[in-house]
């Protein structure tokens, strides 16, 4: 393998594995890790481009989950408040730092698309939060 296949494997690996509905693990980049024969600095852009894409991808499922499961009739108003509330919480940026875990951060980039939290917000705030991850998982361990 060449390094631009083993760069794409990390980019498909790292994209699929932070999908809100899958349970796998960023593997390549755990075994890119064992071996140690690579530029860390192509590693950290690789794996923040496809966590960015994963990112768009979980948000406009979160989207498309709330047009299919919010009630059409009187109890859409009372979930549009209690989303209302969600959103002016300020306590949200603190729980969208909690999306650099990588289990349960997928759920919350899905549960932000589904209550409409501002996008870049969400970008901005995850983005950061998962390079901060990256950089202590690729750089100091």
């Amino acid at each position: 393998m060449d390094l631009y296949e083993i760069y794409s494997l990390l980019f498909t690996d790292v994209l699929t594995s932070n999908f809100a509905f899958n349970i796998s693990s960023e593997i390549v980049l755990d075994t890119m890790q064992t071996f140690g024969n690579y530029n860390k600095k192509i590693i950290l852009l690789v794996t923040i481009i496809a966590y960015t894409f994963s990112i768009c991808i979980n948000y406009i499922f979160g989207i498309m989950c709330s047009k299919i499961l919010a009630p059409a009739n009187q109890k859409a108003s009372e979930l549009n408040s209690k989303i209302e509330i969600i959103t002016k919480s300020r306590f949200l940026p603190i729980i969208i730092i909690i999306s650099f875990v990588p289990f349960f951060g997928k759920f919350i980039i899905l549960f932000s698309g589904f209550c409409r939290i501002n996008f870049i917000k969400i970008l901005t705030i995850s983005v950061i939060a998962k390079l901060i991850y990256y950089i202590m998982v690729i750089f100091y361990t």
